[in-house]
């Protein structure tokens, strides 16, 4: 078991994001990473099987051991290493999964958070900042799917855009995101006060500075107030 710990700095093979006007954040003292970074380490050198059926719970296993970091693995057979992301982004997070939750209790299905993980038919293993599944999908998890990583992308999907992440890589993991399966994505970006919106087999649409956002069929009913949750919170527009 590969196991990071948050005292040590790793330098040589370090990856980060780059934070606003393309600067990196500083690292917080002690801490290896930057608030918001990510390192990666090419874990396919060591032989190490991303496909075996037990990965995705000894990945969950290497997040438990090494709070509060968060892991996920790329379909090049990376392990990523997340560090914490700062206050701003958790409030984007938890404001969607706590509509998405409320939602559902209505409606069926099973939501989850930041630190569920998705295994994709690609080899890829992410965690999203909110998620939903069917219940006939939940219904049928196997335990060891409970225990390690549903099988497959979420049915509907999002992505917050924090301080530290540039587009690009985030666009791209959309773009895993459903040709995993994902039937709707949203990608919330407050520093732009845009929103990309995702579905299969079509274009990608971009909204400027959208009041609400809709479920559509795959969420009947759902209604996101993405700009006052959201966008003039985190990015409040100043009044002339």
């Amino acid at each position: 078991m590969v196991t990071v710990k948050p005292e040590r700095t790793v330098e040589p093979e370090r990856t980060v994001k780059p934070g606003l006007d393309d600067g990196a954040d500083e690292a917080e003292p002690g801490v290896g990473l930057p608030v918001g970074g990510e390192l990666r380490l090419d874990l396919s050198a060591l032989g190490v099987d991303g496909s075996a059926p037990d990965f995705g719970e000894r990945l969950c296993r290497l997040s438990s051991d090494n709070h509060p970091y968060d892991f996920q693995y790329s379909a090049q057979g990376e392990l990523i290493v997340m560090a914490p992301t700062g206050p701003d982004s958790n409030i984007g997070e938890n404001e969607i999964n706590i509509f998405l939750g409320m939602w559902r209790h209505g409606y069926g299905g099973m939501s989850y958070s930041q630190t569920v993980l998705f295994r994709l038919p690609s080899g890829a293993a992410y965690m999203s900042d909110a998620a939903w599944i069917t219940q006939e999908r939940d219904d049928n998890l196997t335990d060891l799917e409970r225990r390690g990583g549903v099988n497959g992308a979420p049915d509907f999907v999002v992505e917050v855009r924090s301080r530290s992440d540039r587009l690009p890589p985030l666009l791209a993991k959309m773009e895993e995101w459903m040709d995993g399966g994902a039937r709707l994505g949203w990608l919330l970006d407050y520093r732009t006060r845009r929103v990309h919106i995702y579905r299969p087999g079509q274009a990608v649409e971009v909204l400027e500075n959208p009041e609400t956002l809709s479920g559509e069929d795959v969420l009947p009913g759902f209604t996101f107030a993405v700009r006052r949750l959201i966008f003039d919170r985190l990015n409040p527009v100043e009044s002339e």
